[in-house]
């Protein structure tokens, strides 16, 4: 069953549930109406017939004849005695001797009270009647509810439950009308968007869906717009990973062949010099297939990792003593300015980001340069809105996993039942600046893309594969960080890595 029709049935049961209830309600109010105003024409007739009995006692000085009387004002009424109830009643009129002298059944005429079952109910509800201030009788009505079986409680029953009958059915249709229109208003767009996703289930990813309004369905359209936007993406993002590593893989096989059919066929000697060209080519693609598999890794969420306490600026500075020949030659300026707390990370992993960064800015940087490594501690850049919700995710799977590890380091020294939490106590900023020549800056949403090189003509040997800062990032965001870049066109670059400070372990 389709959801319009879904809406539609329940639409029209919702109708029919609530004209049952409403009818249910009203037919029980009425008989309760009825009730009462039968119950007060009771009580006003036994009123006036008692007014009217008086009178006749007095005027005859008796109750001789009563019983006709009786009979007249109850069978039919004048308007000068009142108007009796619809329904038959029973009326009793006793002397002063309790016996009765009138009975509108015929039932009872010169019977005691005593001779009756229920006499005591009929002392309780009986009235006197009085002439000249003494008590000359009784009066007694049979006030049974008869409003519920009497002819106009079943006449007005009747007309409620056929006029509830007819406006079920009238609103039954309308609801069936409206419902029609306004289902084929709210699920038109579902269709579409259904339709959308059958194509992209077919493998078409240019489908999109029209977005009308700020409604839950054009929140979900637009969300599927994004969402095959990030399919387009990512699959133009594969085939160029394909082509990249095809082409990055071309030229180090075709050096492997020449050198190797040319030892074969005797142009080449087969010498040490000769073969080391294949081995520079062969290392290349090893260190490409590496790097290559450790970024799909970290990517996945899969790269291991040797957490331990980790002292940034060392990593800094014994990586700038590694590179202290180049800077020499190219008469760099470099200084390491401030210092950071610990944090919890792989130092192997922030050893190669660095490594990537300082590289980087040593082949952009002209001679005579100049290169800083600026470490402080800052507050949480999610606040500044620099991690996004997928990079907070990231950081919680890494917490998680600092968690794991510093409660078995802690089973290790201390057997103990205590559980533990973890907190961060702020971040650690990390900026490599460089007065190179900078980058473009329609190039800079890219440069974190793999096998990009701003430098298109850039040589392989000098350029890399164009895969160290689409590491960077990830290896950082592997750390729970984020990583930023700032730069103009001749005026150097600036790229700031920010990492969680070591968590402290609280014992609750």
């Amino acid at each position: 069953m389709t959801l319009r029709r879904k809406f539609i049935m329940a639409l029209i049961g919702m109708v029919f549930f609530m004209s049952i209830v409403f009818t249910s309600i009203a037919l029980i109010s009425t008989q309760a109406l009825l009730g009462h105003a039968e119950t007060y024409v009771q009580q006003a007739f036994g009123e006036r017939l008692n007014q009217l009995l008086s009178v006749y006692y007095e005027g005859h000085g008796g109750w001789v004849g009563v019983q006709d009387y009786v009979l007249k004002i109850t069978e039919a009424p004048d308007q000068k005695f009142g108007r009796a109830p619809r329904d038959p009643q029973r009326y009793l009129v006793f002397d002063q001797k309790d016996k009765v002298i009138a009975d509108t059944a015929h039932k009872a005429l010169g019977k005691p009270l005593a001779g009756f079952p229920l006499d005591n109910e009929i002392v309780k509800q009986w009235q006197e009647i009085k002439v000249g201030g003494q008590t000359v009788g009784h009066y007694w009505q049979d006030l049974r509810p008869i409003a519920m079986d009497g002819k106009l409680a079943k006449t007005v029953g009747t007309s409620i439950i056929q006029a509830m009958l007819i406006g079920l059915i009238l609103t039954s249709l309308v609801a069936l009308l409206l419902g029609l229109l306004l289902t084929r208003h709210i699920t038109k767009p579902l269709n579409h968007l259904m339709d959308a996703v059958r194509k992209v289930g077919k493998g078409d990813l240019t489908s999109r869906v029209e977005v009308k309004g700020n409604g839950d369905i054009a929140i979900l359209a637009r969300d599927f717009n994004r969402m095959t936007e990030q399919l387009t993406r990512n699959e133009e993002v594969r085939r160029n990973m394909v082509a990249d590593i095809a082409h990055e893989l071309r030229t180090p096989l075709a050096v492997i062949l020449g050198k190797l059919e040319s030892i074969q066929e005797g142009v080449l000697p087969s010498t040490p010099e000769t073969i080391l060209p294949i081995q520079d080519e062969t290392l290349r693609m090893i260190r490409l297939v590496r790097d290559l598999q450790q970024l799909s890794l970290a990517e996945a969420g899969k790269l291991p990792m040797a957490l331990q306490a980790v002292n940034l600026r060392q990593i800094v500075e014994r990586i700038t003593e590694q590179f202290a020949i180049e800077f020499e030659e190219r008469g760099l300026k470099v200084e390491v300015v401030g210092d950071a707390p610990e944090v919890i990370g792989d130092p192997d992993r922030l050893t190669q980001v660095f490594v990537n960064l300082i590289g980087n800015a040593l082949l952009h940087t002209p001679p005579g340069g100049s290169l800083r490594v600026l470490l402080a501690e800052v507050e949480n850049p999610i606040e500044d809105g620099m991690i996004d919700d997928e990079k907070k995710h990231r950081l919680l799977d890494v917490f998680r996993r600092k968690e794991e590890k510093m409660q078995k380091t802690e089973e290790a020294r201390e057997v103990n039942n205590t559980s533990s939490s973890l907190r961060s106590d702020g971040w650690v900023q990390v900026a490599v600046e460089d007065s190179g020549e900078g980058i473009p800056e329609e190039e800079l949403e890219h440069i974190f893309d793999r096998f990009y090189r701003v430098d298109k003509a850039r040589e392989r040997e000098n350029g890399g594969t164009g895969l160290g800062l689409a590491i960077a990032k990830e290896f950082i965001q592997a750390h729970g960080g984020a990583i930023q870049v700032q730069s103009k066109q001749g005026s150097g670059s600036c790229f700031r890595i920010f990492l969680p400070v070591k968590p402290n372990v609280n014992t609750l």
